[in-house]
């Protein structure tokens, strides 16, 4: 058995950064996962092999690798099913994909990573609507813990549907806000490019964009 720890992937994925040699990441990682005890997951590392293996254009192993992950069930950093999801619509294979994404919307995911993932999979296959949708309900699940933890009644825009899920019976610490926070300016972003793709006007959101951009 092989300790890894999430400094030592982290390493990897940096040095793979530097040569692009993604293919000696993948191989790496998926001989890791086999042999992998503590510090981190298997269903983690087979994630990470999944993403080399479509940063090398290999989207089938991507997928094959996304797929053991989803098996193992372990913990991951966001769904391994969006992650999956990419891999398909890269194979042509769009109704397995949106059925996937059928799933973790089902699901009401409460993570606003796994939004933004999701958000950025449908804007790369030029479906701006289902961006927008996914971008604001990640917003949403984001503003919805801003609320519980401070009270600042934000979230929702005019023109907006509610926020998706049940993120309103949160109960987050400090923490859950402040890493919740990170996504948010991510996701208002990518929220803002599909309304200009939609041609529509800004709104509440993306004023809550501005004032985060001028207070960076």
């Amino acid at each position: 058995m092989t300790h890894v720890t999430e400094d030592d992937l982290d390493d990897l994925e940096f040095d793979t950064l530097r040569t692009g040699d993604h293919i000696s990441a993948a191989r790496r990682l998926s001989e890791l996962a086999e042999s992998v005890s503590g510090g981190v997951s298997r269903a983690n590392v087979l994630l990470r092999a999944g993403e080399q293996w479509q940063h090398a254009g290999d989207h089938e192993r991507a997928a094959e690798l996304y797929r053991k992950a989803i098996e193992d069930g372990g913990e991951t950093y966001g769904d391994p099913r969006a992650y999956l999801a990419d891999a398909l619509f890269e194979l042509g294979r769009a109704d397995e994909a949106r059925t996937l994404l059928d799933q973790i919307r089902a699901d009401s995911p409460r993570d606003p990573e796994v939004y933004r993932a999701v958000a950025e999979v449908l804007y790369a296959q030029g479906d701006a609507t289902g961006a927008h949708e996914w971008a604001t309900s990640g917003a949403d699940v984001v503003l919805a813990l801003r609320d519980r933890a401070v009270g600042t009644g934000m979230g929702g825009g005019p023109d907006e549907a509610p926020a998706s899920g049940d993120a309103d019976s949160l109960t987050p610490g400090p923490d859950d806000v402040a890493i919740a926070e990170d996504s948010l300016e991510a996701l208002l972003r990518l929220r803002y490019r599909a309304r200009v793709d939609l041609g529509r006007g800004e709104d509440d959101y993306d004023a809550l964009l501005d004032d985060l951009l001028k207070n960076a």
